[in-house]
């Protein structure tokens, strides 16, 4: 790092002060900015080509962290990249064992809000979940990771979801948000959103335990087929369950606990990618 590089040691400093309000949801909302630590989420959201704000590094930490980022350094102008007070970086880094990197992003295009469902939201062969009210955001991130490695294209959410631009939900997804299609709807939408992928011809299951539920490896998941994933504490609403063809349940041994709501949603992703046998290639 050359000696003419100004770093900033000031806490009260507006960039220092401005990234610090960034943990909170309305400041992200404020200005459609959000804030992650780490080199790898760094590297994969300057390769999916997220529009960086800022990168802050760590002074004493600074050299290491370029030269293994250099090739992705290199792709943005030097003026984005800021240098902090290992004390200023301390105090603003939300990692335990910081890597002495802060990344700022402006907020990703493939995540959209609607509030009125039209037909081209509707695509007959996307392969998609569906969740609703999942307020844990490391429950959250935990979905959207496995989503994007299950080759899951879109992620429906209620907007009471948890905030897909939580550090918590980020650092759960590792990488795999900047990635994924994600549209939150107003949750009283939920089951129209539903009734429509039905109309288009697909099977929409709930994963809840009602009269109707059919037990997972009893029936073909077949291409085209979406589930739908609830709360972490109360299940899916009464109308979503209505809403949908059928329920289903995991089977599972005598005695057990339920499954929490990443665990069971990565079982019925796995049916899913096994329906869209073009994609599979296998670990």
């Amino acid at each position: 790092m050359s000696d003419k590089v100004s770093i900033i040691s000031s806490r009260q400093n507006p960039k220092v002060k401005a990234i610090f309000a960034l943990s909170e949801r309305k400041t992200r909302e404020e200005t459609r900015l959000f804030r992650f630590d780490g080199v790898k989420l760094c590297a994969e959201a300057i390769l999916c080509g997220l529009d960086i704000e800022g990168i802050y590094l760590r002074e004493s930490s600074a050299g290491r962290v370029r030269e293994r980022l250099r090739a992705e350094l290199d792709t943005l102008s030097e003026d984005k990249i800021i240098y902090l007070s290992d004390a200023v970086f301390d105090k603003i880094s939300e990692e335990k064992s910081p890597e002495g990197i802060i990344t700022v992003a402006k907020h990703i295009d493939k995540f959209r809000k609607i509030g009125k469902i039209e037909k081209e939201d509707i695509f007959k062969e996307e392969s998609l979940l569906l969740l609703e009210s999942l307020r844990d955001p490391g429950n959250l991130g935990t979905v959207i990771r496995s989503a994007a490695a299950l080759g899951v294209k879109k992620i429906v959410m209620s907007s009471d979801c948890a905030d897909i631009y939580n550090p918590k939900t980020i650092r759960a997804a590792m990488g795999g948000l900047f990635r994924m299609d994600i549209v939150r709807i107003e949750r009283e939408l939920m089951a129209d959103y539903i009734a429509e992928l039905r109309a288009a011809g697909r099977r929409v299951f709930a994963a809840a335990l009602d009269e109707r539920a059919l037990c997972l490896g009893d029936f073909e998941v077949l291409r085209g087929d979406c589930f739908v994933i609830g709360n972490e504490g109360h299940g899916l609403s009464a109308e979503v369950i209505s809403a949908c063809d059928s329920s289903v349940i995991i089977p599972m041994q005598a005695g057990t606990e339920s499954l929490n709501a990443a665990s069971a949603s990565v079982i019925l992703m796995w049916e899913i990618y096994k329906a869209n046998k073009d994609n599979y290639r296998g670990v």
